[in-house]
């Protein structure tokens, strides 16, 4: 249950042992309470935003009584039914106002047998089984919030560590440091006896100070041991406050390098044992509590100005020690400061925290009467001081505050978590129970709806807010920090890390997105996806993968609602298959061991499971006229009647008529199904008879043929394609042998001699310019025989025979007909393309179902070869095709008009007038231009006298939307979206424009919400996206795209400029003696002179006179440029963070070795009359400054060697 229906009870119910009941308007102020937990947006919503769609979530206790009551009102033939209208009209007088769809999703969800109507123990079972699947898959989905194991540091101390605090690195005054998700710093903890570490981000010691030693070292004198009780940073002004039982809080300046006592504050009266500091750069409160229960709050307006605290009230001592007596700063009267203390509690203070959203100071301890006090600041010091006591038997010992959600969390001796509206303190308004020990530590994270909870044994639990439920218990044995309790933790939202203090330090790392640059990518399935369906009367999408797991989505919020498996977890079942019901309110499912079960989707619950015939993969269901269709690796395609559980199921087997394995099944209404398999084979059956009438083959002819019927693997049907006089006319049947194979056509729609003519073909204008190249060779030109071979005699290794065609076995994948579909609003006549297939070689075939009919076109609907065409689906008017290929790539063609003659009745297959026209609905930046948007090569091609038209439809849009292959694409009218399934495990939803919206599990939309503000391109797409699928996305944005082409445009102007430079370069130099004979400085030498100044400048040169007939005086040569040393590689002993980078220096040399230069005769006999008396004391000293003499002088000579040179 959600946080919301918890409150509500928690609210009626004494907290702690307190047996009076809350009035009406605590009652409604608890609610509002309730209401802001679950709203982070701060607006003024008493319910989750989530549960406003969905009327069953807002049912209570009160409303199932009263429906209850509705039902057996309404039982007056003893049945106790109610059909949809009574059971809309009982919910309206109960809930209200309320939808007539909602309700009648409701009625439809529990009306699984549709027998249209809904007694009182049906409903009951849903709503027990629906709330019983969604805690499961709750608990089964729950995040590990910290997945790795607890870090430990160790530390060379024995001592506990008191506080544990992270120290950020501040920005220089006047400018503001770069804009960043983390902030960088270092961490500083204080141990009990006085030692304070510095630690970088890695957690390696950079510092040690020893604080009782520097107390104890002039002008410092004290002989007193330090004990540390508490420690604060103020990080803006660069100070460290730590409080010991020498009744004073000393502040140290931590700026730089330095450690040195400021000042202390003193004339406390008690021992703190407690501080807090906040600030926000120009308001300053310092805040402490001591062993006595008193608080003292200090306040400054103006931090920069005036400082903490008040100038007048600093007192310098003997030896530079200053000195500031609390009772002075009691006594302030200026308007730019504010303090003041009051007796909270009846016992020593645990825990202190200036709260700035509600202008007040919470504290806690472990007294029954003032377990926690909110203590409101006033406005001036005239004002009086209120204070508002939180009562818990056994009291509180750490608490802390959200100010997203507005509430306080608290934990106590007793072991439970509380959850606290900060204006009401009769009761909590959540509880969560757990621990066995008291907890000492608690923190809440807003963002996240999480709390971290701390107990005396090292029992870190996490827990929901949203469902008051633990999510992860990391257990003492888990915490190997000593035998220490833990005396200090620190949470890092920024990077989702906890630390934890004992003696030594412990580390957990929680998951983070968007940390450092990086994203962890969700999917919305762990393994790759089956399907992914959509139902019309729920607004919802069901999606299944091979881990057998069926998820059900929300499609306008992107929720997941419900998640159960359709096999055991231990021996899970690939799902391959999936489909709905007639009246979509079941779900069917077919695995991979042959398995068929019936769902309630909408609660998990499993209705039935039918026999199975065939343990082989299923991989299509259809639902026609009360039957179960299916097919698969069986080859067959058998039927189940959908009948009651008290009655005798039935089912048939057809005979078989593929040799191969059936890939894609699709129905035309309630008359006709068609089946493909991995041989090419594409069946149409009779569903009332169960026979099969036609046969297409993409690879043996344009024209139908008969069925062949296999019976223990063996075709016992053989008959003759028809051209002109019928199905089974043999006058111009191909017959394909061992020795001459036909070639493969390159078929589209056109009519072969002596048949009706066709429509007009498509004008190139109205068409997309996407090429089709022509299909690799598969067979071989076709001989006519007159006799038939068995394939017994025929057949030899390597060939497989399909029929009575011999195809090679290498060459069967590329024949595998992936999907099929029927366009059924169209007619059956000989010039109208019914069915669509996609081959594993990438091209769409468009087949006439008609008995004079056949292959009437093909188009390539991929982008490169080795790409086929994996998902079909169309519009219900059949006016776009929508694929998906093995690349990722979606597509939409427009074929209103692709494949279509009405004999002059055009206007009977368009759509009607209130039809919306979907071409419109695609902008025209969608369209696809550039490289990829080449025209074909032939409008049509002619196989055994049948024309094939190769003209493909228009391209509406392209863009790739996943990675790997899509394995579903369905189009949703209502709202015009498009859902798509992925082996990436991933199911999207974009618009029909192309524009994303969203990945189910991973991104939260609201369709129709004008104020939700666009989400942003997946990450794997934005890699790999080409210039067209960027441009769909951004919705024909495409500014770096334009940057680019003007960079590159401007690139190939500078190539040209240069070479066209160049070429007059060499023009110029080959014809010298071309130019102007006018010109005296280039006619009048030849080449000869030319050579002879070179060698008389060269014979110069040596002489130090470098001079040129030609060229002059002034002529000096070329030298090459002397670079500078490289930049110098400093090696430095920080974090990475800490990097010293050198960016502008000053040119600079190696150092030469000094020189030995010869002594003076001076220094010389100054040093033999020293060494003389080396006995005597005073010697030393003479001979000592004679030797620095001497130093001095010869490195003043080797200085003034170096400058010379």
């Amino acid at each position: 249950m959600k946080l919301v229906k918890r409150v509500s009870s928690e609210a009626r119910s004494p907290a702690d042992g307190n047996k009076q009941k809350p009035n009406g308007a605590q009652a409604s102020a608890v609610k509002a309470g309730a209401g802001t937990v679950c709203n982070k947006s701060g607006s003024s919503e008493k319910v989750d935003m989530r549960n406003q769609g969905r009327v069953e979530d807002q049912i209570n206790e009160e409303h199932l009584k009263r429906i209850e009551a509705m039902f057996h009102e309404a039982d007056t033939d003893g049945e106790g039914g109610l059909d949809m209208e009574e059971f809309r009209e009982a919910i309206k007088k109960i809930m209200g106002d309320i939808d007539d769809e909602d309700v009648d999703i409701i009625f439809m969800k529990v009306d699984t047998n549709c027998d249209g109507h809904v007694d009182w123990d049906e409903y009951l079972n849903y709503m027990l089984l629906e709330y019983k699947e969604k805690e499961s898959f709750q608990k089964l989905n729950r995040p590990v919030y910290f997945p790795t194991p607890l870090q430990t540091v160790p530390i060379a101390q024995c001592e506990p560590i008191v506080r544990l605090q992270f120290f950020p690195f501040q920005a220089p005054h006047g400018g503001s440091g770069p804009k960043t998700r983390s902030q960088l710093g270092r961490y500083l903890s204080v141990s009990r006896d006085g030692v304070l570490n510095y630690w970088n981000e890695r957690f390696t010691v950079t510092r040690t100070v020893n604080l009782d030693y520097l107390r104890r070292t002039p002008p410092f004198t004290s002989n007193q041991q330090m004990w540390v009780t508490d420690m604060i940073c103020l990080s803006n002004l660069n100070q460290l406050a730590i409080s010991s039982t020498r009744r004073a809080v000393e502040f140290y300046d931590i700026s730089g390098s330095k450690c040195d006592i400021l000042f202390s504050l003193t004339g406390l009266g008690g021992y703190v044992v407690v501080m807090d500091y906040w600030s926000d750069e120009t308001k300053g409160v310092f805040s402490i509590g001591d062993d006595k229960g008193f608080v003292s709050v200090f306040i400054s307006n103006d931090l920069l100005q005036y400082g903490l605290f008040n100038s007048r009230a600093f007192k310098s001592v003997s030896r530079g020690k200053c000195q500031i007596s609390v009772p002075a700063l009691l006594k302030n009267t200026s308007k730019h400061f504010l303090c003041f203390k009051l007796a909270v509690h009846n016992d020593w203070c645990h825990q202190i925290r200036f709260l700035h959203e509600l202008n007040a100071v919470a504290t806690c301890c472990s007294s029954d009467h003032t377990s926690m006090v909110i203590t409101t600041v006033p406005q001036s010091p005239k004002a009086k001081i209120q204070n508002s006591a939180f009562l818990v038997r056994r009291g509180i010992l750490c608490f802390d505050y959200s100010p997203e959600l507005n509430i306080l969390v608290s934990g106590g001796l007793d072991g439970i978590v509380r959850v606290w509206n900060p204006y009401l303190n009769h009761c909590a308004i959540a509880q969560m129970k757990g621990h066995s020990t008291g907890i000492t530590h608690i923190l809440v994270n807003g963002e996240d709806n999480k709390v971290i909870s701390i107990s005396q044994d090292k029992n870190v639990r996490v827990w929901d807010l949203e469902d008051c439920a633990c999510l992860q218990n990391v257990p003492s044995r888990n915490v190997a920090m000593g035998h220490l309790p833990i005396s200090s933790i620190h949470y890092n939202r920024h990077f989702n890390t906890l630390l934890l203090a004992t003696s030594m330090i412990g580390v957990l790392h929680g998951v983070v997105d968007h940390a450092d640059g990086r994203y962890e990518m969700k999917t919305s399935h762990e393994q790759q996806l089956c399907a992914a369906l959509y139902n019309v009367n729920f607004k919802q999408v069901v999606s299944g993968c091979h881990a057998g797991v069926v998820s059900v989505w929300e499609i306008l919020t992107g929720e997941k609602v419900m998640q159960f498996r359709t096999s055991p977890v231990d021996k899970p079942v690939e799902v391959t298959a999936m489909a709905f019901d007639g009246p979509k309110r079941r779900l069917i499912t077919g695995s991979k061991d042959g398995t068929l079960r019936l769902w309630n989707f909408n609660n998990g619950e499993l209705l039935s499971t039918l026999p199975i015939l065939d343990d082989r993969e299923v991989t299509g269901i259809i639902y026609i006229n009360q039957r179960i269709y299916v097919s698969g690796w069986s080859k067959r395609v058998t039927w189940y009647l959908d009948v009651r559980e008290d009655k005798e199921l039935e089912y048939r087997v057809w005979n078989r008529y593929h040799i191969e394995d059936i890939y894609s099944m699709h129905a035309d209404g309630k008359k006709t199904l068609v089946t493909t398999s991995y041989s090419g084979d594409i069946i149409v059956w009779n569903i009332h008879s169960g026979q099969a009438f036609c046969r297409f083959n993409a690879y043996e002819s344009p024209r139908p043929l008969q069925p062949n019927r296999v019976i223990d693997g063996s075709v016992v049907d053989r008959s003759k394609a028809s051209v002109s006089g019928g199905w089974f006319d043999d006058s111009n049947r191909v017959e394909l042998t061992e020795d001459t194979v036909c070639k493969s056509p390159q078929m589209f729609s056109a009519r072969p001699s002596g048949s009706p003519p066709h429509c007009p073909p498509q004008k190139d204008t109205e068409r997309s310019g996407s090429r089709t190249p022509e299909m690799n060779q598969a067979v071989s030109d076709a001989k006519k025989t007159t006799g038939l071979k068995t394939p017994q005699k025929s057949q030899k290794k390597g060939l497989k025979f399909v029929g009575h065609a011999p195809i090679r076995e290498l060459e069967m994948p590329r024949q595998a007909v992936e999907k099929v579909i029927f366009l059924g609003t169209r007619e059956r006549n000989p010039d109208t393309a019914m069915l669509l297939t996609s081959a594993a070689d990438g091209f769409v075939y468009a087949w006439s179902t008609h008995h004079q009919g056949g292959l009437l076109a093909k188009f390539r609907a991929v982008h490169s070869e080795d790409t086929a065409v994996s998902s079909m689906s169309t519009d219900l008017q059949d006016q776009v095709l929508f694929t998906g290929d093995s690349a990722g790539y979606i597509m939409l063609w427009d074929i209103e008009r692709y494949c279509v003659c009405a004999r002059g009745d055009e206007e009977a297959m368009s759509p009607p007038q209130a039809a919306v026209r979907l071409r419109g609905l695609v902008p025209a930046y969608c369209q696809v231009t550039g490289p990829r948007r080449v025209n074909m090569e032939k409008r049509s091609e002619v196989w055994s006298g049948w024309s094939v038209s190769l003209t493909p439809p228009p391209l509406l849009s392209s863009w790739r939307g996943h990675l790997r292959s899509v394995v579903s694409v369905e189009y949703v009218p209502r709202f015009r979206l498009i859902v798509t399934a992925s082996l990436e495990h991933n199911v999207r939803l974009w618009t029909i424009a192309g524009a994303y919206i969203g990945t189910f599990g991973q991104d939260r939309w609201r369709i129709g919400d004008l104020r939700t503000s666009p989400p942003d391109l997946p990450v794997d797409l934005r890699r790999v996206a080409s210039y067209q699928t960027l441009k769909v996305l951004n919705q024909g944005k495409q500014p770096h795209w334009n940057c680019a082409k003007r960079i590159l445009k401007k690139l190939a102007q500078q190539r040209l400029q240069h070479a066209a430079t160049a070429d007059i370069r060499r023009n110029v130099v080959s014809d010298r003696r071309k130019l102007d004979p006018l010109d005296p400085h280039v006619v009048q030498y030849s080449n000869d002179q030319f050579e002879d100044t070179w060698l008389h400048w060269k014979e110069s040169q040596q002489k130090s006179t470098q001079t040129s007939v030609i060229l002059g005086m002034t002529y000096k040569p070329r030298s090459k440029h002397r670079l500078s040393p490289p930049c110098l590689d400093l090696q430095v002993s920080s974090g990475a963070r800490e990097q010293l980078r050198i960016y502008k220096y000053m040119p600079l040399y190696a150092l030469e070795p000094i020189p030995h230069l010869p002594v003076p005769d001076l220094p010389k006999e100054s040093a033999q009359k020293n060494l003389g008396g080396a006995n005597v004391p005073g010697n030393h000293r003479s001979f000592g400054m004679a030797k620095a003499a001497h130093c001095d002088q010869a490195a003043r000579q080797g200085r003034q060697h170096r400058l010379g040179n």
